[in-house]
């Protein structure tokens, strides 16, 4: 079992939180600790020690200098555990959610950029999130620590083929949004949308891969209100598409109920 390690208390509260990884100890810097529990002020963080302490998992108490060795991070407020690799869902699971919001993660290639996108898409109400097989959770600690904690919430799985994964949802009648700046692509803010939904993004350097993009239903784009001869980084893109995109999916389960709109 690969072992890493994890900093910051919203990191290692939303592992434990979501059962995601084995936590095998917690770390806590013991200066900062004893300061914290002997003062009458950072109410904070003593809830933060409560709470880690209630979920039972041993704790190891370091020196400063050996905590920060172990850490690499000045911003991790004397607060670590030892992890275990992500766990994943299958396919099927992922799925089951009925009339799920999903997404497709295909090439982004940097695992911070990868940890911003998980905490944009959690926070804009996906589902589930479909991941090649290679991806970054193997970088645990960047991208926990800029997810802030959603990488370990959302729901995720990998595949080893992403087409043949964006063909069993075809299957099961889930609607395929490609995201793309081509002649095919509709204008995001002037497109509707059902559910069950998955919107596939690429990332900024091979963008969406062709077998995956020929399966897809329908190819919107953000409309910039001014010409650039650029495109948004990557994770800039999925914030604006998925926030959007939940925000119309949520009001269309208001208005009708159920939610199937129609489609692009």
């Amino acid at each position: 079992m690969n072992k890493q390690t994890v900093s910051g208390f919203v990191s290692v509260k939303s592992i434990l939180t979501a059962g995601s990884r084995e936590v095998y100890r917690l770390f806590l810097e013991k200066e900062r600790y004893e300061m914290v529990s002997r003062s009458g002020f950072h109410a904070a963080e003593k809830r933060q020690y409560e709470w880690l302490h209630a979920a039972g998992i041993p704790v190891e108490y370091m020196e400063k200098d050996a905590f920060s060795a172990l850490v690499g991070s000045a911003t991790a407020g004397g607060i670590a555990a030892e992890v275990g690799e992500r766990r994943f869902a299958p396919l099927e699971t992922v799925l089951q959610k009925k009339n799920g919001y999903f997404t497709v993660l295909d090439g982004i290639e940097d695992p911070f950029n990868f940890g911003y996108a998980l905490r944009a898409l959690y926070a804009a109400g996906v589902d589930g999130v479909i991941l090649p097989e290679r991806n970054f959770f193997t970088a645990t600690e960047a991208v926990v620590r800029s997810s802030a904690g959603a990488s370990e919430l959302l729901s995720c799985c990998t595949v080893s083929d992403l087409r043949e994964a964006c063909q069993k949802m075809k299957e099961q009648d889930i609607f395929l949004v490609a995201t793309a700046k081509t002649e095919r692509a509709r204008d995001l803010y002037r497109s509707s949308f059902r559910r069950p939904l998955c919107v596939v993004y690429g990332g900024e350097k091979r963008g969406i891969s062709a077998g995956v993009m020929e399966l897809c239903d329908a190819v919107v784009k953000i409309k910039y209100p001014r010409a650039c001869h650029y495109s948004l980084p990557a994770c800039g893109a999925i914030s604006i598409i998925s926030f959007e995109i939940g925000r119309r999916l949520e009001s269309s389960g208001r208005h009708h109920g159920a939610a199937h709109s129609s489609g692009i």
